[in-house]
């Protein structure tokens, strides 16, 4: 008996027991593999290497473990990089297509090796992907600023949705750097998951910030803003890593006096700031400033008998300030024009927003864990941060008149709460359109506004639970109940009156109700060590549990590339290079005209990120002036193209997809060679222009105009 309370005492006969863990966590990923006939090898490393590490903390001492994990953090980032990369592996749902592209083709390896691939994230499947493929493969232009393959005709591909370019200006983003120098496949690979393992490791460094240095606190920080279901569902790391890294790298410069030192922190800041920039969606870029500016405020006051800068770093900030505005200069002379056109569509261009509809993102962290394993239609719309807003605010409100070291908090808790109650304000509230412009946050629905929300009631948890201990005065125990009591219920009905349809059954919604409340009473109680641990434990399970399994971990482009249909566009186009104008003849199915952009076609009705007015003038003619018509294709839009015996014209379908009909003469008029249809277009042929039949299999045909 002495024995076996030994072996299984954590840090004895580790060799042992290490042997014992690999061996049976690869059987059991041998045995859940072999309900598999594919991705074999790929599911028996994933699963079992996963299930190695869940046992190593039954075998090693935590402490030691996570120390020695803290002390190579850097190297086993880079290990990981290194398997996706030469793996192949990114989180894309492009897996989707395998089924909606000539039916579902197993053999061919084009599902996910692990998890679902989710439909609802068409932005990527649908837009950025194909786009990025395309661009990398592109013979006549390989990455070049301007694509025509992309609305079939000059595009600027930078502006918008940012694929690699062979530019000064990819600095701006830095980890499609991969698609330069190793291919679409691995490119896709480092793209997807770069970004997220130097989050993991700017987020933690940025919570130490925050804590002074409280590793388990700041692991818990990284976890929630990493695996929060706005993060993963909207896939938004460049929100977090680029404004934190920055903040890093200013506190980094501001501490040392080593000249190298503050040259490399320099460039990352430039780095940061273009990359920042880059990102081009307001709606979450100016309210994730306020944060920053938050942070870098209390950072300056905090450490202002630290910060050291002198001539030297006056010359080195003016340097890097030329530097943004040499690449700013440069953006603007090449994107001008795009970027005007997108300013002035009615369809994201117009909008002006004064708040409110954010309730159901700030309230969703009580059953959004549940988004990964249930038949949500858009958990997308109703995700939002693991914040338990309103109470990491009331936390700190009592904290500031409760304890006597509150000056000394005071330069991080009333940033933040300033931020944080001119954001409750907007998210919750319709407010007056003057406030909305003065705090600019008019291009912001108040349903986005509500992920920035969540983040200062993250950091505001992460700051007080590092500051809180037993000697802290928060609430007394009975005050505590009664107030974990009514939060829980104001919460609750919040929450499940403004849920998704369907998401709750009786059980389920007691089950998110009790663990709301137990999840309030710790927070409420945080100055007891005991409830402060089950805290941590209790959110960094939550944390994984709603964001690990989001996105899929999907192998290579195949999918893409080796479909039927796919392949012989590719022929097609290898037989005849001089003729790749196509069309996709399609009034269903919005998705199909992008997909063919990953096979190097010139896609007239792909996406038009920002308007072709060109095509509406050839053919609406001189009805493409017409108001009701120019509110309707100019927009951000999917473009569905039906041919048709009668009149050209132009109709929406959704806010951001719309239907052209046109008369096959106005095909010959935009110069369109291929056809891809999902029906017999050969009732459409007349004197001027037929359709000949080249390819027909499961359900899509090509045909090539023919004309007279």
């Amino acid at each position: 008996m002495e024995k076996i309370k030994q072996f299984i005492q954590k840090g004895k006969y580790t060799k042992l027991k290490l042997i014992i863990a690999i061996t049976i966590s690869l059987l059991i990923a041998i045995i859940y593999t072999v309900t598999r006939n594919y991705f074999v090898v790929d599911r028996i490393f994933l699963v079992g290497g996963a299930l190695i590490f869940v046992s190593m903390h039954f075998i090693f001492k935590l402490d030691k473990m996570y120390n020695w994990i803290y002390k190579f953090r850097y190297y086993i980032a880079l290990a990981a990089l290194l398997i996706v990369t030469i793996f192949e592996y990114s989180g894309s749902s492009m897996g989707v297509y395998n089924e909606i592209m000539q039916g579902e083709t197993v053999e061919k390896y084009f599902t996910p090796v692990l998890g679902k691939y989710r439909s609802i994230r068409s932005d990527e499947w649908v837009v950025n992907t194909p786009i990025f493929i395309s661009q990398a493969i592109d013979k006549d232009t390989p990455f070049g600023y301007y694509n025509d393959n992309l609305r079939g005709t000059k595009t600027d591909m930078f502006s918008i949705i940012s694929p690699a370019v062979n530019d000064i200006l990819i600095l701006g983003k830095p980890f499609n750097i991969g698609y330069l120098l190793f291919g679409p496949a691995k490119g896709l690979a480092i793209a997807w998951y770069g970004k997220w393992i130097a989050l993991a490791l700017v987020a933690f460094e940025f919570c130490m910030l925050i804590t002074d240095k409280k590793k388990l606190i700041s692991l818990l920080g990284m976890l929630l803003i990493i695996f929060s279901a706005a993060s993963q569902w909207w896939n938004m790391p460049d929100y977090f890593l680029w404004g934190m890294l920055a903040i890093v790298l200013i506190d980094k410069y501001l501490r040392t006096d080593k000249l190298k030192t503050k040259i490399w922190c320099a460039l990352g800041l430039f780095i940061s700031a273009i990359s920042f920039v880059f990102i081009m969606y307001p709606a979450w870029q100016v309210p994730f400033l306020y944060i920053y500016f938050a942070i870098f405020i209390t950072l300056c006051i905090k450490n202002r008998k630290i910060y050291k800068f002198n001539k030297k770093d006056v010359i080195i900030t003016v340097l890097v300030i030329m530097a943004i505005c040499g690449i700013g200069y440069r953006y603007l002379s090449m994107s001008s024009d795009a970027l005007q056109a997108t300013m002035n569509t009615d369809y994201p261009g117009q909008r002006f927003e004064v708040g409110g509809d954010g309730l159901k993102n700030t309230y969703s962290y009580v059953y959004s864990f549940l988004f990964p394993y249930t038949g949500v239609d858009n958990p997308c719309e109703f995700s939002g941060m693991i914040s338990f807003y309103p109470i990491p605010m009331i936390l700190a409100v009592i904290y500031l008149i409760r304890n006597k070291d509150r000056k000394k908090h005071l330069p991080f808790f009333i940033p933040m709460l300033f931020v944080a109650s001119i954001f409750s304000v907007f998210t919750l509230c319709q407010t007056n359109p003057l406030f909305a412009k003065l705090t600019f946050l008019y291009m912001t629905p108040g349903r986005r506004l509500a992920v920035p929300l969540g983040l200062t009631q993250v950091l505001l948890l992460v700051y007080l639970l590092g500051i809180i201990n037993k000697d802290t005065k928060l609430i007394k125990e009975n005050i505590a109940k009664i107030g974990a009591i009514v939060l829980s219920v104001f919460i609750y009905n919040i929450a499940i009156n403004t849920a998704p349809p369907n998401l709750f059954g009786n059980l389920k919604a007691y089950c998110c109700g009790l663990i709301l409340f137990i999840f309030v009473y710790w927070l409420l109680t945080l100055n007891k060590e005991k409830n402060k641990q089950k805290l941590i434990i209790g959110l960094s399970i939550m944390a994984l549990m709603t964001g690990t399994t989001v996105n899929p971990i999907q192998k290579g482009i195949s999918v893409l590339t080796e479909k039927p249909a796919a392949k012989a566009v590719q022929k097609i186009i290898n037989e005849d290079p001089e003729n790749n104008m196509w069309m996709v003849e399609n009034t269903v199915f919005y998705f199909t005209p992008n997909y063919f952009l990953a096979s190097g076609a010139r896609i007239v009705n792909s996406v038009n990120i920002y308007p072709n007015f060109e095509l509406y003038k050839t053919v609406l003619g001189e009805d493409a002036e017409k108001e009701e018509n120019r509110k309707i294709y100019n927009r951000y839009a999917h473009v569905a193209m039906e041919i048709t015996k009668d009149k050209n014209a132009v109709e929406t379908i959704f806010e951001d997809s719309i239907k052209v009909k046109l008369t096959p003469d106005k095909i010959k008029k935009l110069g369109i060679k291929y056809i891809i249809a999902l029906r017999d277009i050969r009732e459409f042929n007349t004197k001027d222009i037929s359709f000949e039949m080249i390819y027909n299999e499961q359900g899509i045909s090509m045909y090539k105009a023919i004309y007279d």
